[in-house]
């Protein structure tokens, strides 16, 4: 099992903009550019201190 880093990406870069379109939180548009070009190490980290539970991202890993 390995996780989906790519869904990851993408729903904390839609909770961003989100925070950015629903309350004009202008730090929120630029996190979500951050994100959208981020390491897969910066994106775990950010998801542990959003408490995203990375559960849902597990994906079956095809190489073994």
């Amino acid at each position: 099992m390995k996780i989906d880093i790519e869904k990851l990406r993408e729903d904390l870069e839609n909770d961003s903009l989100g925070a950015w379109f629903g309350s004009g939180f202008g730090g929120a548009l630029f996190e979500a550019a951050e994100i959208k070009h981020a390491s897969d190490e910066e994106l775990l980290e950010t998801a542990r201190k959003r408490h995203v539970d990375l559960r849902q991202y597990l994906s079956a890993d095809d190489e073994d």
